[in-house]
């Protein structure tokens, strides 16, 4: 369900991550078995800088959790330590915080406004996956 959803009509939604972050993206097998429909999740690889890995993991995760809520805080940790400490100066890494209702709405701002504002000013990534940030 949640493939389909991330994967878009004829992939676009796919191909804008990739065009947003400058990365590549796709579905595959890991395992060597073919046939995704009888699996409960698909593995997405994504190939690009530290950067650009994150902020379309964030975006895919975001999209992943509005159809099957709960979902991120399964893997949030694995997420999070995933590419600690891989860039060029040893230091990357990802901050979380969590939102109440009121304070997530705030956050956003009209259309992602706010959240926009944040990464321009910050140079950070902030992408929202449910109430985390």
């Amino acid at each position: 369900e949640a493939v389909g959803f991330v994967t878009g009509r004829a992939g676009n939604f796919l191909r804008s991550i990739e065009e947003q972050w400058k990365t590549l993206m796709f579905f595959c097998e890991v395992d060597g078995s073919s046939g995704r429909r009888n699996k409960t999740y698909e593995k997405l690889a994504i190939f690009g800088s530290v950067r650009g890995r994150r902020g379309a993991e964030l975006l895919v995760l975001s999209a992943v959790e509005t159809k099957v809520p709960g979902y991120f805080s399964s893997i949030k940790e694995d997420v999070m330590d995933r590419d600690r400490g891989k860039d060029e100066t040893g230091t990357w890494g990802t901050d979380t915080t969590t939102f109440q209702d009121d304070e997530l709405s705030y956050a956003l701002g009209k259309q992602g406004g706010t959240r926009k504002k944040l990464e321009r000013s910050s140079g950070a990534i902030v992408q929202y996956v449910g109430h985390v940030a």
